[in-house]
């Protein structure tokens, strides 16, 4: 999750200092874009904040994280997403229940 996160922030991060070269430079946006994602699929804002800002040492960026985590929180519970953990035990019980 991780892995992906970092990658699409240092995507978007080069998209924008193509357009804007006074923007950040894209290894902030991929810091920033590991704890979104991590806040998408999972849906705990403070464990990604914490988690990337302890793992990179980027503690500047908290301000970012937390607006780009609270958008990443928001968007899949507008379309009614559940988190990851509750598809996967959800999955799990049906499973459970047809072997029966």
């Amino acid at each position: 999750m991780l892995v992906l996160g970092s990658q699409g922030g240092v995507f978007f991060g080069i998209l924008c200092r193509h357009w804007l070269p006074a923007a950040l430079p894209p290894a902030a946006f991929g810091v920033v874009g590991m704890a979104a994602f991590f806040t998408a699929v999972v849906r705990a804002p403070v464990t990604g904040i914490v988690l990337v800002a302890e793992m990179t040492g980027s503690f500047t960026l908290l301000l970012p994280m937390l607006g780009a985590c609270c958008t990443a929180m928001l968007v899949p519970t507008w379309f009614g997403n559940a988190p990851i953990y509750d598809s996967l035990r959800e999955r799990t019980l049906r499973t459970a229940g047809r072997e029966k």
